[in-house]
């Protein structure tokens, strides 16, 4: 299984919006610029995850992304939802019925293999219920990270 490039950007939105100095909303552009990425296409994650309900948005000169809740009762899975989708990540295309003529067979057949992904498929989104976003904001020494003012710093590597 492969996961988007957005799920790793919507966890680093997420902890940019944690540490932001004094909660204040962040504009696209600050984040697209420190992420690295195009503000048109991050406007696209960041749509999935207000729609998802991770972040929310407000429009005007001091509004833009903040945090729709505590970053401490975020999981990875919140995060893997907003921007998967909560769908199976396998579904039949039926080819399989292209191939053999018998549909008795190639539903026994076919049920064996969804069945063995649907059960890696819990085991691999109950891994990410585990893992709570705040966890990720404590530096190895066990101190947390002191907010930021995003909208004041360069591309300084020591934040």
């Amino acid at each position: 299984m492969k996961l988007k490039s957005s799920f790793e950007q919507a966890v680093c939105i997420l902890l940019m919006l944690a540490l932001s100095k004094d909660h204040m909303p962040l504009k696209s552009v600050v984040i697209s610029n420190r992420l690295g990425v195009s503000d048109s296409y991050l406007k696209k994650v960041l749509h999935q995850m207000v729609v998802g309900g991770l972040i929310s948005s407000e429009a005007g000169k001091g509004g833009g992304f903040s945090l729709s809740y505590d970053i401490n009762r975020m999981t990875l899975l919140d995060v893997y939802d907003a921007i998967e989708g909560p769908s199976p990540i396998i579904k039949s295309t039926g080819i399989a019925s292209r191939i053999f003529f018998d549909d008795q067979f190639v539903e026994a057949q076919e049920k064996k293999i969804f069945d063995q992904i649907g059960r890696a498929e819990i085991q691999f989104k109950s891994g990410l219920k585990r893992e709570n976003l705040g966890t990720l904001l404590i530096n190895p020494d066990g101190t947390h990270r002191q907010p930021i003012d995003w909208n004041r710093i360069g591309d300084d590597r020591h934040v």
